[in-house]
C-alpha cells in the first residue's frame, strides 16, 4: 500500500484543526482503545473468529472497571462481507458486550475498511436508529486540560485505503474473495485485514514526522503493527539484544551469566526473526537519534495469540496483550507504559 506523504500530512491537519471534532478528557478517565478487529462473518474468510472470547474477556473486564470504549476504526471487515452478515455472526457476544458499556461510553471513528460508519445505524450502540454514523477522528486533553492528543484509524494518505478505496474494495469482494478460502488453506494468501501488515514500512515514519512536527501526541491502527512511543516491537527486541550483548562484553568471567544471556539473545532473535517475516519490523522512526514518543499505534485483533489494546488511565498510557491462552493468569499483559504528561514534556520542548 503506497503512502502519499504530502496527503497524509494535509488530512491530519484538517482533523487537528478542525473545530468540529470531539474533545475528551483524560483527568480521572479510563479509556481501552481497540482497532482492526475486522469482524467477519465467522467463516474462513473471517480473520477474527478464533479471538471471538478473548475480546469478550477484555470487553468484560473493561466494563466492570468502568473504563471507556473508543473503537478507532476498521472494527468491521465491510470490503468482503456485508454488515447484516457481520452482525449475525457477533450480535449476541461481542457488539453484545459492547452495547453494555451504554452510549456514554463508547465513541467509534470510522477506518478505511469500515468506513461506512460514516453513515449507518451502528450495532455497537444501544438504540442504533439514534446513533448513527461516526467521525474520522477524536481528540483528547492531556491532565493538565491541553489538547495534545488526535485518534484516528490512520488510512489518510494511503493511496489503496483512501484515495482509491473502492477500488479496492470492489477487488476484495468481487475478485479475491470466492478464491480466499482455498488460497488460505494453501497458505499461498493473506488478504489486508490478515495480521501480515500488507501496509509500507515507511508508514510509521511519515505518521510520526507529522505528530513530531506538530507536537502533537498521534494515535493510530491501520498498520496492524503496535507501536508503543514511536517504536515497535522489533525495535524492542533489537534494543533489548543490544543490552544483553553490552552485558555480556561487560562480565566474560561470569560463565553463568553469560550463558543466561546468550540462550535469552537466542529466544529474542528467534522472535525478531518472526517479526520481520510478518512485516512488523518498520523503518526506525529517527534513522539515528533516539525518537520522540509521539506516535502510537494499537496493533490489531487478528494476532493468532490475542489482541493489542492501548489503554488510558489518568496521565498513564500502557501497550497491553489480551492472550487468546485462556489458561493464562492474568489474560493480559502490560508490554510498555508511560507517563503522558512526560511524553508530553519530550514532545514540546524539543
Amino acid at each position: 500500500m503506497a503512502q502519499d506523504k504530502e496527503q497524509t500530512n494535509k488530512r491530519l491537519s484538517q482533523l487537528w484543526l478542525s473545530d468540529v471534532i470531539k474533545i475528551l478528557d483524560t483527568k480521572n478517565e479510563k479509556y481501552a482503545i481497540f482497532s482492526d478487529l475486522h469482524l467477519g462473518d465467522g467463516g474462513n474468510a473471517d480473520d477474527f473468529h478464533h479471538n471471538e472470547e478473548t475480546m469478550e474477556t477484555a470487553l468484560t473486564f473493561y466494563n466492570e472497571k468502568d473504563y471507556r470504549l473508543i473503537l478507532l476504526g476498521d472494527i468491521e471487515e465491510l470490503w468482503q462481507f456485508d454488515l447484516n452478515q457481520v452482525v449475525n455472526r457477533y450480535n449476541k457476544s461481542v457488539y453484545k458486550k459492547m452495547r453494555e458499556f451504554g452510549n456514554a461510553r463508547i465513541y467509534r471513528v470510522f477506518g478505511n475498511h469500515d468506513y461506512e460508519w460514516c453513515s449507518p445505524y451502528d450495532p455497537a450502540m444501544k438504540n442504533t436508529k439514534k446513533n448513527k454514523g461516526a467521525p474520522e477522528a477524536l481528540k483528547m486533553k492531556d491532565i493538565n486540560g491541553e489538547i495534545r492528543i488526535l485518534l484516528t484509524h490512520g488510512h489518510q494518505g494511503s493511496i489503496d485505503s483512501d484515495k482509491n478505496s473502492w477500488i479496492s474494495r470492489f477487488l476484495v469482494r468481487g475478485v479475491f474473495k470466492p478464491f480466499e478460502p482455498i488460497a488460505k488453506f494453501l497458505k499461498c494468501y493473506g488478504h489486508p485485514s490478515a495480521t501480515k501488515s500488507q501496509v509500507t514500512k515507511d508508514y510509521e515514519r511519515i505518521m510520526y514526522s507529522w505528530a513530531k512536527k506538530e507536537k502533537v501526541i498521534l494515535i493510530c491502527g491501520h498498520s496492524h503493527r503496535a507501536i508503543f512511543a514511536s517504536k515497535s516491537y522489533a525495535d524492542r527486541l533489537e534494543d533489548e539484544i543490544a543490552e544483553l550483548q553490552a552485558d555480556i562484553l561487560s562480565h566474560k568471567s561470569e560463565k553463568k551469566r553469560v550463558k543466561k544471556n546468550k540462550k535469552k539473545i537466542k529466544q529474542l532473535k528467534r522472535k525478531l526473526k518472526e517479526e520481520k517475516a510478518k512485516g512488523r519490523d518498520i523503518d526506525p522512526a529517527e534513522p539515528i537519534n533516539e525518537p520522540l514518543p509521539c506516535y502510537f499505534n494499537t496493533g490489531c485483533g487478528l494476532y493468532t495469540d490475542g489482541i493489542t489494546t492501548i489503554e488510558i488511565v489518568d496521565d498513564e498510557i500502557k501497550l497491553v496483550k489480551w492472550h487468546r491462552d485462556t489458561t493464562k493468569v492474568p489474560r493480559f499483559k502490560v508490554y510498555e507504559k508511560g507517563r503522558l504528561s512526560e511524553f508530553v514534556d519530550q514532545i514540546t520542548s524539543e
